[in-house]
């Protein structure tokens, strides 16, 4: 492997750098964006169309170019662009008036469009550098949105919260293809680099057909970074006071007009035993990972493709320290993961609204898990096919999207000396249409209610080999008040396949007996939900507000039982009701050019009938609050970012039958808890350093293990921790950006 990475890079270094890319915005003189404008160069024949952000890319060129762009009710203007130039925003005013503001960052890169059709939240690269991203899972430090916490503070599992559910009810995807489902999922957030991403979007609610029955809170898609759009060389390393170190190189180059490729690689290592709680387990387990993607993009005027190979290698090592006993409890995860995937795309019709996709992958995962005696070991090997179809009705406003999938999953599987192996095969076709004329350039044909009108609506026919035919319709609409303000409405069906063991491995760090009462159905579940945002002016502040609202319920669950006897773990599927409501409101201003802030307070409710009772479901935070505050210097040299998150933490596990003494030393019961982060960033040219501390203020539970001292006894359990287990942590880092 080895060899094969240092001849990529060989052949990079040796590599000719052509042009690169030129990336923009186009907005009125209220600030919103323009969708639909024509942005052409004037010396060649290329060009593009802005999006529904407003945003538009195009090739740049190692000489001074003139942009053209044509706008419905606007006259047609040029604006000039010069080589150094990487980012521009282009205000336009009616008649031939027009601004040009470079833009190298903005300190609102967490927004949410007042045009699509969904509610969908967009997070910038630039945004994920106002934290100590080293990867998927702290994405969310600075979105009100998420929530991630551990898991399992033992072997260092994370797990994502969204509209009150389980991450297991958000679909993952990483360039719109589902990921890291089935084995992968207790760490799934771990496997994406937090350099490594371009940008993410959060679609709440069960809003589209497109990619899968699966999402029933939502869906977050990661787009990774672009070799024609990327640093030849970027460089990010990054050192904690925990003894964890990190490194991530890539390398990108464009090798002619139609390809380009990148290496992006990354390797992270902790190697220091800490237990600052003193009950003999490490605080945060050892780990060696290692993981490669290699990148191969095509573009022409008429086809688009690309080609991808991901490779993950990780070791983790947790559980009682040696010393401490002759028979420590340890906990050992060893995993390799391979995957192959790609896109294909051709827009050649004689229509130009017409285009066909094609996505595809191949994953193969291998794990060995060890949590004290009990052993997990799994296999899963996967194939994915999504073929679309899309095209205009009329006109861009009425958009129709077409298609069919496959998702077969082979899983063998054991725990505990049983063999739990299936097959999973599900075959489905699916149709979309989409009304949105604010988006089209056709707006002015379409009296005034319509104009501001949009809605999609989806329906989606699957076969599952177990079980049977799953019917999924979504429904989203929407309607503006103005161009600054926004209602949104939501519904749809979702189903999940369970995964048992895996749903569940962070629960297996404990000597509770699992018991399967029965065969597990197949999760289903419908999703309500409501959205309002509103872009303003407070005295020539701009600001933005948005509020959530979703209800989401259960027509079967698969439950994981611990109330009933603390000794044992019992799995059914539901009989009666469980349910989640979920509201959010949030909030962010811009006091002035270099100082920007944001607040958001969310309210959980999460109930679900276990043994005949309808309780609050465990370990769901009643209330999150999250402040933030950014500042940039006027030069932006210099960037400082501050971030405090609130908690009101959820009921545990009932614990009856454990002995006072037990609990006592474990925990007086979960109360609030504040966590607050500090960063400062300088950038010197292509090159910024970072340091920072997260929890500041030391705040962690006194002992997050049950009957630490007897871990192979009868009340031992370290999944039931619900705040923090890891102190104050400072950390330094660097960037480096070669264009």
């Amino acid at each position: 492997m080895r060899t094969i990475i240092f001849s990529f890079i060989i052949l990079f270094l040796g590599s000719e750098l052509t042009a690169q890319k030129i990336t923009g915005q186009l907005l009125d003189e209220k600030g919103e964006p323009l969708v639909g404008a024509t942005i052409r160069c004037k010396d060649h024949d290329h060009g593009t169309f802005s999006d529904e952000d407003g945003q538009f890319e195009l090739e740049k060129h190692d000489h001074t170019t003139t942009l053209v762009i044509s706008y419905v009710g606007y006259e047609t203007v040029e604006v000039p662009i010069d080589p150094d130039d990487t980012f521009v925003r282009i205000e336009l005013r009616e008649g031939a008036d027009f601004e040009v503001i470079e833009v190298r960052a903005r300190l609102t890169d967490n927004r949410v469009s007042t045009l699509s059709n969904q509610n969908i939240e967009h997070i910038s690269s630039c945004e994920l550098k106002k934290a100590a991203c080293c990867n998927l899972s702290e994405s969310f430090e600075t979105n009100a949105s998420i929530n991630v916490g551990a898991s399992n503070s033992l072997i260092g599992m994370k797990e994502m919260e969204m509209l009150g559910l389980r991450g297991l009810y958000t679909q993952l995807q990483v360039e719109n293809r589902p990921a890291f489902e089935g084995l992968a999922y207790p760490w799934a957030l771990e496997f994406i680099p937090g350099p490594w991403i371009e940008s993410i979007q959060i679609a709440k609610g069960a809003s589209t057909v497109l990619s899968g029955t699966e999402g029933l809170t939502g869906k977050i898609n990661t787009e990774l970074i672009k070799p024609y759009n990327a640093p030849t060389l970027f460089v990010n390393l990054f050192a904690a006071t925990t003894g964890r170190m990190e490194a991530n190189v890539h390398l990108n180059t464009r090798l002619n007009e139609n390809w380009s490729t990148g290496i992006l690689m990354h390797t992270n290592r902790m190697q220091n035993e800490i237990d600052k709680t003193g009950n003999g387990f490490l605080d945060m387990p050892l780990k060696e990972h290692y993981s490669f993607l290699y990148r191969l993009f095509y573009e022409s005027d008429d086809l688009f493709g690309q080609f991808n190979v991901f490779f993950i290698d990780d070791q983790i090592q947790g559980g009682q320290i040696s010393s401490i006993s002759e028979d420590p409890y340890r906990i050992d995860s060893d995993f390799q993961r391979i995957e192959v995937f790609g896109k294909m795309g051709y827009a050649g019709f004689d229509d130009p609204s017409q285009s066909l996709g094609f996505i595809w992958g191949y994953t193969r995962h291998d794990n060995e898990n060890q949590f004290g005696r009990r052993f997990h070991r799994g296999l899963q090997t996967n194939w994915y096919a999504n073929a679309l179809f899309k095209t205009d009705i009329a006109n861009p406003a009425h958009e129709f999207f077409s298609g069919a999938s496959i998702n077969y999953d082979d899983i063998e599987e054991e725990f505990e000396g049983t063999d739990f192996s299936r097959i999973n095969r599900k075959t489905g076709v699916f149709t979309e249409y989409s009304f949105n004329p604010a988006t089209s350039e056709h707006a002015a044909d379409y009296g005034e209610f319509l104009n501001n009108f949009g809605l999609m609506a989806g329906l989606r026919l699957d076969h599952h080999n177990r079980y049977d035919w799953l019917f999924t319709p979504t429904f989203s609409a929407k309607y503006n008040l103005d161009e600054h303000t926004v209602f949104r409405i939501n519904a749809g069906r979702s189903y999940r396949t369970p995964n048992v063991i895996t749903d569940n491995l962070a629960l297996m760090t404990s000597n509770r007996e699992l018991i399967i009462q029965e065969e597990p159905d197949i999760e289903e579940g419908w999703n309500f939900g409501f959205n309002f945002t509103r872009n303003f002016q407070i005295d020539g502040k701009e600001a933005s507000v948005f509020f959530d609202a979703y209800h989401s319920f259960f027509e079967n669950q698969i439950v994981a039982d611990r109330d009933i006897d603390v000794r044992e773990i019992r799995v059914y599927n539901l009989d009666g009701e469980s349910y989640a409501n979920s509201l959010l409101a949030a909030g962010q201003i811009a006091w002035n050019d270099n100082l920007a802030s944001k607040v958001g307070v969310k309210f959980n409710d999460v109930h679900v009938t276990m043994d005949g009772k309808l309780d609050r479901a465990p370990k769901v935070a009643r209330w999150n609050v999250l402040k933030t505050i950014d500042w940039e210097s006027t030069d932006q040299n210099w960037m400082v970012n501050a971030t405090w998150h609130w908690t009101k933490p959820g009921r545990l596990p009932h614990l009856h039958g454990v002995p006072s003494e037990v609990i006592s030393e474990f925990s007086d019961g979960p109360s609030p808890f504040s966590i607050f982060n500090f960063q400062v960033t300088r950038r010197f040219n292509w090159i910024e350093f970072y340091a920072g501390v997260e929890n500041l203020t030391d705040r962690t539970m006194s002992n997050p293990i049950l009957a630490s001292d007897d871990p192979y006894g009868p009340y031992f359990d370290a999944s039931l921790a619900y705040m923090p287990t890891i102190g104050r942590r400072a950390y330094i880092g660097l960037r480096y950006d070669l264009n």
